[in-house]
């Protein structure tokens, strides 16, 4: 069964809403979330909501490199 929408969140695994205290990315995150919800997708959408980590860390996790 395929999810009816699905956002896309280029962060590291474990953090998708952003850094521990990070008010203004988390926000940011669940806003663009909503924003995409409101709007009419066909089932099994994966939409990009164009949120992006800072450094690397999520390309390394990709590879499981050390950190």
């Amino acid at each position: 069964m395929k999810p009816s929408l699905a956002c896309f969140v280029g962060h590291p695994f474990g953090l998708t809403l952003g850094a521990v205290s990070d008010k203004a990315t988390q926000r940011r995150v669940v806003q663009g979330c909503l924003r995409e919800a409101e709007r009419d997708h066909p089932a099994g959408t994966i939409v990009d909501v164009g949120c992006r980590w800072p450094d690397d860390r999520r390309e390394r996790q990709l590879r499981k490199e050390a950190h």
